[in-house]
C-alpha cells in the first residue's frame, strides 16, 4: 500500500492555497494596472527623451525648427533638485546653437556697473526668454534673472542627444584620442596607442565596432559556453567524487598558500609583492602591507584550520552532499528543458522592467510647467506665449486653473489626484517593481522545485512525460497565493530598507546626526540579514508547497524546522555547493576564453582590432551570464533533493506503510532500511 507521505501528490488531489494572498496581489494588479494606465495617458515620456521647452514645443520641429538645441537655465538643479522625480526642475529653452563661453550674471552686472563693458555687449552674452530683448529693458541684470526671464549663467557646451551639455562632461580626455583617429595610421599603430585611451566617448565607439566585426564568433562561442557548462554539469554528474576531492583540495590548497606567504613575508621581511608592485608600494603609504599581510594571513589560516577540521568531522555530512550533487545532476538531465525556464523567466523579468520604468517616465512628467504672473504683489496663474515676459516658470510641474478649466469634471479629477499624489504614485510604482520581481523569482524557483520533487518522490521515475509544464499547471491552478504571499514579505522588507536608505540621504544632507544614522544603518543592516535568511527559508518552503501542496505558513513551520534541526548538514551542503557552481563558472569562463582567443587568432580577426582585449571581455561577460543562469537551476535541483531527503526522514520510517524513498546509498549513508513485505 503506499502512503500520501511516500508519493507527489498530483494534480487532482491538491486544494488552493492562501487564497486571500492571491485575491490581494490581484487586486493590487488591477490597482497598479489603472495607474498604469491613467498615468500614461496623462504623461508625456516623449519630453524626458526629445529635446523640448518648458513651453512643451519640441526643439527642431515646425517654428522652432532652426533652433534645434535644448538649453538648461540652471542644469545644476538636474543633479539636486530632482528627488523620485525624471525631471529636471529648471526652466528649458530651444536654441540655434549651444554657448561656447562662460559667463555669470553677476559678472556681468559688475562690469555693466563699472562701465568696463558696455551695456549692449554685456546683455547679448545673456540666454533669455522668447522675443525678450534684455538690451532694451530697464531692469539690471540680477532683476532679469530674479524674475525668471534670463539665464543665470552659461557654461561652454556641446550638443549630445540634442541636450546642451557642459563640453567637460562630454570631451573627457578626448583630445588625445581624436589625435590617434585623425592621424593615418594602421591597425597595430592604433592598437599599441590606444591602450592608454582616457576618453570615455571613444572607448565605447571602439568597443561597439569591435564586437560588431565579431558578432558572429560572439555568437558562435556563446553557444561554445552552453556546451561547456553542460559539460561540467555531466562531469559532476559522472565523476561526482572526483570533482568534489579536487575542489575541496583546491580550496585547502589556495587557503594554505595565501597564509604561508602571508607569514612568510611577515617573519623575513622579504616582500616581493612590495618589490615588482608600483600598485603595493602605492597602497603602503596608505595601510601598511604588514598589517594586510597579518590581517590575510591570520583569515586564511583561520578558513584553513577550520575547514580542515570540518572535513574531518563532519565526513558524513560530505558523503551527504556528494550523493545530491550526484543525483540533481541526474535530475537536470533527465529534464532538459528546466534549463531553459530560467532565461525565460529573465525575458518576462525585462518585460517587467520595462513597464515599470515606462509607468514611471509617464508618472514624472504628468502634468504641465506651472507659470505664474506678478500682479499687484500676488502671484496669479498664467499661460505663457513666445512674447510673453511676465509669465514666469516656477520650476514645477503641474495643474492650475487655468489648465484645468474647460475640462470635464472627470478627467480633472484624474488630473488633480495624479498630480496632487504624484511622490507617492513613484514609491507605490518602485514597490510594485520590487513585487512583481520578487513573485516572478519564486515563481521559478517553486517550479523547478516542483519538477525536482518529483523526481525524488518517483524514485527517479517521472509520472508525466512533461514535468516542467505539469509542474507549471500546478503551480498557477492551486499556489499562486503561496507565492505571493512569500513575495510580499520579501518585497516589504526590501522596501523598507529603500525607505529609511532615503530617510538617511535626506537626513544627511540637511544636518548630520551621527546617533540617528548608525541606529538608521544598524537597523537596515538587521533587516539585510533577515530578507536573507527569509529568502533562504522561502526557498526551502517551496519545496514543500511544490511536492506536498502546503500552505505557505505550514510549508514554513516545518522548513524551519527542518533547517533547525539538520543545520550543519544544510551548512555543508550550502558552502560546498557555491564552491563546486563557482569553479564550473570559472573554468568555464577561462576555458571558453582561452578557445575563444585562439579561434580569433586562427581565423586573423584578432589583428583586425583596435581594443584587443575587448572580445575576451566580452566572451567572458556572456560565458559568466549563461552558466550562471545554467547553474541556478542545478543549485535548485539540490536543495530541492536537499528539503525531500530531509522530508523523507521526519515522514516515514521505513515501516510497509511508511517506507523510506531515499535511494539505498543514501540509506547506508543515515543508517536506515526498509522493511520488506513478506510474499
Amino acid at each position: 500500500m503506499t502512503s500520501d507521505t511516500t508519493r507527489f501528490v498530483g494534480y487532482k488531489q491538491r486544494h488552493c492555497t492562501d487564497i486571500f494572498c492571491l485575491i490581494l496581489f490581484i487586486i493590487f494588479i488591477i490597482i497598479y494596472g489603472f495607474i498604469s494606465i491613467l498615468a500614461i495617458s496623462q504623461g508625456n515620456p516623449a519630453s524626458l527623451i526629445q529635446a523640448s521647452d518648458s513651453f512643451g514645443n519640441i526643439c527642431g520641429k515646425n517654428e522652432f525648427k532652426s533652433k534645434p538645441y535644448q538649453l538648461y537655465y540652471d542644469i545644476s538643479k538636474c543633479l539636486t533638485g530632482g528627488g523620485l522625480s525624471l525631471v529636471c526642475p529648471t526652466t528649458k529653452l530651444c536654441v540655434s546653437s549651444c554657448p561656447q563661453q562662460y559667463s555669470d550674471y553677476q559678472a556681468l552686472q559688475t562690469m555693466e556697473l563699472g562701465n568696463i563693458l558696455s551695456k549692449n555687449y554685456t546683455r547679448q552674452q545673456l540666454v533669455c526668454m522668447y522675443g525678450f530683448n534684455p538690451v532694451n529693458d530697464h531692469r539690471t541684470i540680477i532683476e532679469l534673472v530674479n524674475d525668471g526671464l534670463c539665464a543665470p549663467y552659461t557654461i561652454e557646451s556641446e550638443p549630445f542627444l540634442g541636450r546642451c551639455l557642459p563640453s567637460a562632461v562630454i570631451n573627457l580626455f578626448e583630445d588625445e584620442s581624436q589625435q590617434i583617429f585623425q592621424q593615418n595610421l594602421s591597425v597595430a599603430q592604433i592598437n599599441t596607442q590606444m591602450f592608454g585611451i582616457g576618453s570615455m566617448a571613444d572607448v565605447s565607439r571602439v568597443v561597439l565596432a569591435d564586437l560588431g566585426k565579431i558578432k558572429e564568433s560572439l555568437a558562435l562561442f556563446s553557444v561554445v559556453a552552453c556546451a561547456l557548462t553542460l559539460l561540467y554539469m555531466f562531469a559532476v554528474k559522472k565523476l561526482t567524487r572526483i570533482i568534489v576531492t579536487i575542489t575541496i583540495i583546491l580550496f585547502l590548497l589556495i587557503l594554505f598558500i595565501c597564509s604561508s606567504f602571508c607569514w612568510y613575508t611577515i617573519y623575513t621581511g622579504q616582500d616581493s609583492v612590495y618589490e615588482y608592485s608600483t600598485v603595493a608600494r602605492i597602497v603602503n603609504d596608505f595601510i601598511k602591507l604588514r598589517t594586510i599581510y597579518i590581517v590575510l594571513g591570520s583569515i586564511a589560516t583561520f578558513f584553513f584550520i577550520v575547514t580542515l577540521f570540518g572535513i574531518l568531522t563532519l565526513f558524513d555530512r560530505i558523503r551527504l552532499s556528494i550523493i545530491l550533487l550526484d543525483q540533481s545532476a541526474n535530475a537536470v538531465f533527465s529534464v532538459l528543458t528546466t534549463i531553459l525556464w530560467s532565461p525565460f523567466i529573465i525575458l518576462i523579468y525585462f518585460l517587467v522592467i520595462f513597464t515599470v520604468i515606462y509607468t514611471g517616465m509617464c508618472l514624472s512628467t504628468i502634468g504641465k510647467p506651472v507659470f505664474l504672473s506678478i500682479d499687484h504683489n500676488e502671484t496669479v496663474p498664467c499661460i505663457p506665449n513666445l512674447n510673453s515676459t511676465g509669465c514666469i516658470f516656477q520650476e514645477e510641474y503641474g495643474y492650475d486653473s487655468l489648465v484645468l478649466n474647460g475640462t470635464d469634471p472627470i478627467t480633472s479629477g484624474v488630473i488633480r489626484f495624479l498630480v496632487d499624489y504624484k511622490s507617492y504614485l513613484v514609491w507605490f510604482n518602485l514597490f510594485a517593481f520590487i513585487w512583481f520581481g520578487t513573485f516572478l523569482f519564486a515563481f521559478e524557483e517553486i517550479v523547478l522545485a516542483g519538477v525536482f520533487s518529483n523526481y525524488y518522490w518517483s524514485q527517479e521515475r517521472l509520472t508525466t512525460s512533461f514535468p516542467l509544464l505539469y509542474s507549471a499547471a500546478i503551480i498557477i491552478r492551486y499556489h499562486l497565493g503561496s507565492i505571493a504571499l512569500g513575495s510580499l514579505l520579501i518585497a516589504t522588507l526590501r522596501f523598507i530598507r529603500i525607505v529609511l536608505d532615503y530617510i538617511n540621504e535626506k537626513c544627511s544632507s540637511i544636518q548630520r546626526n551621527m546617533v540617528i544614522e548608525f541606529i538608521l544603518k544598524c537597523f537596515t543592516c538587521f533587516l539585510w540579514i533577515f530578507e536573507k535568511f527569509l529568502k533562504f527559508l522561502n526557498k526551502n518552503s517551496y519545496v514543500l508547497i511544490a511536492s506536498r501542496g502546503y500552505s505557505f505558513c505550514k510549508a514554513t513551520r516545518k522548513a524551519f524546522v527542518y533547517v533547525i534541526n539538520n543545520c550543519l548538514r544544510s551548512v555543508v551542503l550550502v558552502h560546498l555547493t557555491e564552491w563546486i557552481l563557482f569553479c564550473g563558472i570559472i573554468s568555464a569562463c577561462g576555458c571558453n576564453a582561452y578557445l575563444f582567443y585562439q579561434y580569433l587568432q586562427w581565423t586573423d580577426e584578432f589583428d583586425q582590432l583596435i581594443l584587443r582585449w575587448t572580445p575576451i571581455v566580452a566572451i567572458i561577460l556572456i560565458t559568466y551570464l549563461i552558466a550562471s543562469l545554467f547553474f541556478s537551476v542545478y543549485d535548485m535541483a539540490i536543495k530541492t533533493l536537499f528539503v525531500c531527503f530531509l522530508q523523507d526522514l521526519d515522514e516515514n520510517d521505513g515501516s510497509i506503510q511508511h517506507p523510506y524513498v531515499m535511494n539505498n546509498e543514501l540509506l547506508r549513508l543515515v543508517h536506515k532500511t526498509n522493511i520488506v513485505e513478506k510474499k
